[in-house]
């Protein structure tokens, strides 16, 4: 009975947080930060409460049973898997590098307007095992998910196009949907579009024309999910998209249909630029964000338009040309390893590519094939990223060892960036008045904040959680789902941050992917 209850109240806060804390808003955009901070917060400490006492009654419990049956012994770490290992190891060295920190105030809350302190980190860590231990798998959670982030993406095309359904206290374009500015809004996208996108290659019949509802919604979904993608303005997104599309031909590698269905997201994406076109052309004054923009160059491509066209008619063609409804291996598993080796292989050579030729160019301090900074390794690359990439590094650099390996402390890469006068020199020529928090690299701000030890941690908890998902992703569809979404939270990240509308997401997913993993195991 207990641990029904347990159970229930974690879907129940998990629903709350997927279904309503998006929304939630106090006095429109002003400190959209704090207000959703603070509403987290405050749900997740209290869940954190009455699941750990929930748990503490359901350990109590056991231990009575076991006196009784003179069974007591020991706690056996062996039900711990790797990824419970680092959250914990992650969670301790968060401690350490809040201990020995210059700036112990700001780790512990987080700097002013983000909120990524000791506090919410291990508040995480915490509901990652309680969620992991208590839910049970249910379609409800995963529906909420869904629905609701598709609301919020069709919010975020509206209001890009000054269509405002939400009547809000201050008007920005800088700020779309409920979410905050456009790094906030791709942030959550990348967690949650791939929960409804990904279901589309898991499609068994070989006849199209026979759609299965689940089909149609998540044709509906990944098409709002996309175009939302394209209206929003930023070009990190096509870092997300990459990831996507990569997880995916990953995951469908070993099976026939599930290669031929991957046809059917990209065509989507093509067609999404269109109604992007579309709109554009409906409400020609309504655009309210830069147009000189990647989304919308691609937007105006009558070639998008012919890819998407004839990705689609093949999609079709080799659907009902696939006789078979068995899902069968294109030759076994040995042709899906070979498949899975090209892909890295392409990754491979494109990131050798991009780096090749980022070094030719900055070595000769010109932007050779490209008009833009994004093969030109300087302050200005990636929209000014450069400049934040440059910090972290010089930060990181001036640690002394100890730091190097513990960091600075948990969200304190702002006030030690502030702390040196020559590198807020740097920062104050090239960002102005705007206070730079991280260094738009996830994993350099990791190192700056938590050092080498807390960076190691952190990144074997996704690689461990995405590896372990995909290998047992066949018994359970839902585990490719979110190997997806952890792979897409990260690569996304490479040019942005955690905030407090991507990272509480990412690990309450995890927590949900680690109960299904213990589920699994104890069935099997």
């Amino acid at each position: 009975m207990i641990k029904k209850a347990g159970n229930l109240f974690a879907a129940a806060y998990l629903i709350l947080i997927f279904g309503v804390y998006p929304f939630y808003m106090k006095e429109g955009y002003v400190d959209i930060g704090k207000a959703k901070y603070l509403f987290f917060l405050c749900c997740s400490l209290a869940a954190t409460g009455i699941l750990t006492l929930i748990g503490i009654i359901c350990k109590i419990q056991s231990l009575l049973l076991q006196y009784k049956q003179n069974k007591l012994h020991f706690p056996d770490l062996s039900g711990l898997s790797s990824t419970d290992m680092f959250v914990m190891l992650f969670a301790t060295e968060l401690f350490l590098s809040f201990v020995y920190s210059d700036h112990r105030q700001e780790a512990l809350w987080g700097t002013e307007g983000w909120y990524m302190g000791l506090v919410l980190f291990l508040s995480l860590c915490a509901l990652y095992f309680l969620i992991s231990r208590f839910w049970r798998a249910g379609s409800l959670v995963w529906y909420t998910g869904i629905v609701v982030s598709g609301i919020v993406f069709l919010l975020g095309i509206l209001d890009r196009f000054s269509l405002y359904l939400i009547p809000l206290e201050i008007r920005q374009s800088g700020f779309i949907s409920t979410l905050g500015n456009i790094n906030w809004f791709c942030g959550y996208l990348s967690v949650l579009a791939p929960l409804g996108t990904c279901p589309l290659i898991f499609q068994e019949s070989s006849d199209v024309l026979n759609h299965q509802p689940q089909r149609l919604i998540c044709t509906v979904y990944t098409l709002i999910a996309f175009t939302a993608g394209f209206c929003q303005g930023s070009s990190s997104i096509f870092l997300f998209w990459a990831a996507l599309f990569f997880g995916l031909l990953w995951i469908a590698a070993p099976r026939r249909l599930w290669l031929i269905n991957c046809l059917l997201p990209f065509s989507l994406w093509c067609f999404s630029a269109q109604l992007m076109r579309i709109l554009l052309f409906l409400f020609p004054g309504g655009y309210n964000y830069e147009k000189d923009n990647l989304c919308l160059r691609l937007a105006g491509s009558d070639g998008i338009l012919l890819i998407g066209t004839a990705t689609l008619i093949l999609f079709l063609f080799l659907n009902k040309k696939s006789k078979t409804a068995t899902n069968n291996a294109l030759s076994g598993i040995s042709s899906g390893k070979t498949t899975r080796r090209v892909l890295a292989g392409l990754l491979l050579a494109a990131l050798s590519a991009w780096l090749c030729l980022s070094c030719i160019n900055t070595s000769h301090g010109i932007s050779f094939l490209s008009d833009n900074s994004l093969f030109l390794l300087d302050p200005s690359w990636g929209n000014g990223r450069g400049a934040a990439l440059k910090a972290g590094y010089q930060l990181f650099v001036r640690m002394p060892p100890l730091k190097k390996v513990l960091g600075a402390g948990p969200d304190c890469f702002s006030s030690l960036a502030y702390s040196i006068p020559e590198v807020a020199a740097e920062l104050n020529n090239a960002f102005g008045g705007s206070r730079l928090t991280n260094a738009h690299n996830e994993l350099l701000t990791c190192l700056v904040n938590t050092g080498i030890a807390g960076t190691f941690f952190y990144l074997g908890i996704f690689l461990s959680f995405t590896g372990r998902c995909i290998k047992r992703g066949d018994r359970q569809k839902a585990l490719y789902l979110l190997a997806v979404s952890a792979f897409c939270y990260l690569t996304h990240n490479l040019v942005s941050f955690s905030q407090v509308l991507n990272l509480p997401f990412i690990f309450l997913l995890m927590g949900m992917g680690e109960a299904i993993l213990r589920q699994g195991k104890s069935n099997s």
